[in-house]
């Protein structure tokens, strides 16, 4: 199915790393993450430290209420574009908000509520046959390191081994790539660096949106 190709792996996963890095760098907190951002949350949890504590409490509270939302629309889903329009939120998002806001109290809640949907979207996928989270990728990296050493190790030198290594190591390169490419284009484009990131996400739907359409799988891969 096209959500489980490596063409959508390596976009999400660039636009996982890139995310959380922009958002980190913007805001000290997490949109993706959200294991992470509770983490942030308490260890930073000072009297004087109002501003980011709000806003790593925005960031958790309308995701929670994106990913709700999520499960909703996908359970009333009746054609496989459901992901298309849980991605476009998004992707719209991303590049409007660099021309209209720069106030962390409009970005958050929206890009939080656009992420909780979006992680909702990939959620239960598969790079191939080979399951695999996008945005957070610890998991990932978890696995790789795993089919990596049976594969050398262990001598386990069957094809689907080192595909599922070669797998896993194209999601964790195009994380690290996502996040290195946020934090580089922070510097110089500032906001704007949200809307480069979007353009990952657009890809996908495009990309899924005429697989879905081409192989006519609009109620098979519901």
């Amino acid at each position: 199915m096209p959500q489980d190709t490596r063409f959508a792996a390596i976009c999400m996963g660039f636009f996982g790393g890139a995310l959380d890095v922009f958002c980190h760098i913007r805001f000290h907190a997490l949109l993706a993450t959200q294991t992470g951002n509770i983490v942030l949350l308490i260890a930073d949890l000072k009297p004087d430290n109002l501003y980011d504590t709000v806003i790593k409490l925005l960031s958790i509270v309308f995701f929670s209420v994106g990913f709700v939302s999520g499960i909703y629309f996908k359970a009333h889903a009746r054609t496989a574009y459901w992901r298309t329009y849980l991605i476009l939120p998004t992707v719209i998002s991303g590049a409007i908000l660099p021309l209209v806001s720069h106030n962390a109290f409009i970005w958050v809640p929206i890009l939080g509520w656009g992420t909780g949907l979006l992680m909702l979207t990939f959620t239960g996928v598969h790079i191939e046959n080979h399951a695999v989270t996008y945005m957070m990728t610890s998991g990932n990296y978890r696995k790789m390191l795993g089919a990596w050493y049976h594969y050398s190790l262990e001598g386990k030198k069957d094809g689907d081994t080192k595909r599922q290594a070669i797998n896993y190591t194209i999601v964790v390169v195009s994380f690290v790539i996502g996040a290195l490419s946020a934090s580089l284009c922070e510097r110089y484009i500032g906001d704007f660096t949200m809307s480069v990131i979007s353009v990952s996400l657009l890809l996908v739907v495009i990309y899924y949106t005429y697989i879905v359409h081409r192989d006519h799988l609009e109620k098979t891969n519901v």
